[in-house]
């Protein structure tokens, strides 16, 4: 083989290891985005799964249980519960009295969010024990806290936790012949009567149970649900997602996600019923039964408000919305101003999922739905009891 033959062969011989050296690199590329690529499904695969389990499963199927009472237990420690709040550190400093420190730091363990001993949708005499109740409503009496909450997966009838103020133990439930949100509750103190908000037919409702009805109601006489003493249809409002009960008159509101809503005030008589308007012709119109409270104003409210409290001379409103971080709105008292957003002085940022607010002397109390067990799962802070916050700071 002469010279040229010979160079001809090393470059045929580099072309050779050059070609192999590219399809090498070739394939290791494949490789590498075949793994890249069976990384991303496994992820997606996990993630839909945990998605699916976390945000859905769980709103649809409820656990198992032995238990056959309402359970009075937290679901998270103490420690659990601090270590949550120190995420922030504003509502800490808001919720934590170290004064109160053998009390729970002021808290109150919501019962019930294991099993509720509650009825099967139009069941009665037998009951049934749930373990997908939400809690959505709060209302304080002189001597009890009252929690509200309902069926997730709207297989059993809603109910109200009774929680002794002083003892901080867990009464009984109250038991409503009703699936319904029940997501607002007020407690008129002059007429001693507890208001909780209902769905009519054509409008909504808010139902009423003399304090000393609830007293008296053992769900254990029976297996009944407990009757309302009062029931009204609220015009003009479609839906009650939230209430509260201010200087003689009833605060009414409902949530929408995003469009604005409103507000609606209906004064309470002084025998403890709603104003109603003489002519009821609207009312034969529609076909209503329950007689019709009329509202005597109105205010303005951005969407996704969840709860209502009066301080003094400030209305606090709370907007929450999914897995986002929950808000406390604070606005000057004014019987005719828009509580939208930008009116508000002061807005202050709370753990997701809160509900119902209600105030109780100089303290505000507040309402979480991130312990239930449809929400557990999908909420980074979860809190399973009611929390104590310091109004006077709140509000400044």
């Amino acid at each position: 083989m002469n010279k040229q033959e010979l160079e001809n062969e090393e470059v045929r011989q580099e072309e050779k290891k050059a070609k192999k050296k590219k399809v090498r690199k070739k394939k290791t590329m494949l490789g590498h985005i075949r793994s890249i690529i069976s990384i991303l499904l496994v992820v997606g695969i996990i993630g839909g799964s945990y998605w699916y389990y976390a945000f859905q499963y769980r709103t649809e199927v409820e656990p198992e249980t032995n238990q056959k009472v309402t359970n009075t237990d937290s679901v998270y420690t103490m420690e659990q519960y601090l270590k949550t709040l120190k995420r922030n550190q504003t509502v800490y400093k808001y919720a934590c009295d170290e004064a109160e420190v053998d009390n729970d730091y002021g808290t109150y363990v919501v019962p019930g969010l294991k099993s509720t001993r509650t009825l099967q949708v139009k069941g009665d005499g037998e009951a049934e024990v749930c373990t997908s109740m939400t809690p959505q409503g709060l209302a304080i009496t002189e001597d009890y806290i009252l929690v509200s909450a309902y069926c997730k997966t709207k297989a059993h009838d809603s109910v109200i936790y009774v929680i002794d103020k002083e003892s901080r133990r867990f009464v009984k439930e109250i038991v409503l012949n009703t699936k319904a949100h029940v997501g607002g509750m007020a407690y008129d103190t002059m007429n001693q009567i507890l208001w909780v908000t209902g769905q009519g037919s054509t409008w909504a409702q808010a139902n009423a149970i003399t304090l000393s009805h609830l007293e008296n109601y053992s769900f254990e006489d029976g297996y009944h649900p407990i009757e309302f003493d009062m029931s009204y249809n609220l015009y003009k409002i479609k839906r009650a997602s939230f209430m509260t009960y201010h200087d003689g008159a009833l605060f009414v509101g409902f949530f929408t996600q995003d469009n604005a809503s409103v507000i609606e005030k209906y004064l309470i008589n002084a025998d403890g019923t709603l104003y109603e308007k003489e002519d009821m012709n609207l009312k034969r119109t529609v076909g209503v039964t329950d007689p019709v409270a009329y509202a005597v104003s109105m205010q303005v409210i951005s969407g996704k408000v969840q709860g209502m409290a009066f301080y003094n001379n400030k209305i606090l409103l709370t907007r929450s919305w999914g897995i986002l971080p929950s808000e406390v709105q604070i606005f000057n008292y004014s019987r005719y101003g828009i509580l939208s957003t930008s009116e508000a002085y002061k807005t202050i940022k709370f753990p997701e999922r809160l509900e119902q607010i209600y105030q109780d002397g100089g303290s505000i109390y507040a309402l979480f739905e991130s312990g239930a067990y449809a929400y557990r799962m999908s909420s980074i802070n979860r809190i399973d009891r009611v929390v104590k916050l310091k109004g006077s700071k709140l509000v400044k």
